[in-house]
């Protein structure tokens, strides 16, 4: 998303990877950031601005990547405003910003996502997923009452040998239309995240 913003509409954008233990986008860009999240966490309520600039690295002239740390050495039970300022922060610098989160669910987690502006739920089409999909179309649904409803994405349709769910009967359990459908493409997605491309 983060790079399709710069890219595609030539308007600048931060991305932040949440997940903390295993995050991947210093890899996805083929960056090692010596800086990361944990530097934000580190500096707590006392980030500002300058700290914040600090932290994030630069891609390309649009886009900005405040990294995982990706490791394991340090466990991350956090309180939930414990993004609040850096997140503030970013809004107020950067027209986009983009936050990954991670495949957990905690309190700080929840309040990040129930913050957001726009929320998109990337998801595959089986049973698992679909269960996890409603779950949280649920939880944003009623913790956001105001705002737009979840876009979702169906990632990897057509796996082969795979039993899926059809993009037809997803919608119709979840109740929302998918707004894109990303066909399963090993060698061009592995080749990809092989070489931290986009």
């Amino acid at each position: 998303m983060a790079w399709g913003i710069t890219t595609l509409y030539s308007a600048p954008a931060v991305l932040v990877d949440f997940d903390l233990s295993f995050g991947t986008s210093g890899l996805n860009f083929n960056q090692d950031p010596q800086m990361t999240l944990a530097d934000a966490l580190a500096a707590a309520e006392g980030l500002d601005a300058q700290g914040l600039e600090k932290i994030l690295f630069k891609c390309s002239e649009m886009l900005s990547i405040v990294a995982a740390p990706a490791m394991l050495e340090k466990t991350w039970d956090l309180n939930e405003s414990a993004f609040d300022v850096m997140i503030d922060l970013l809004r107020q610098s950067t027209p986009n910003v983009v936050l990954d989160l991670p495949h957990v669910w905690t309190g700080w987690l929840k309040s990040v996502a129930l913050g957001a502006d726009e929320i998109i739920i990337v998801t595959s089409p089986d049973l698992a997923n679909l269960r996890n999909c409603k779950n949280l179309l649920d939880v944003m649904r009623t913790g956001r009452p105001n705002d737009s409803q979840p876009k979702i994405v169906l990632n990897m349709v057509g796996t082969p040998k795979r039993p899926e769910i059809s993009p037809g009967d997803f919608s119709n359990a979840i109740g929302v239309d998918p707004t894109a459908i990303i066909p399963f493409d090993a060698k061009l997605f592995g080749a990809s995240a092989n070489n931290g491309q986009m």
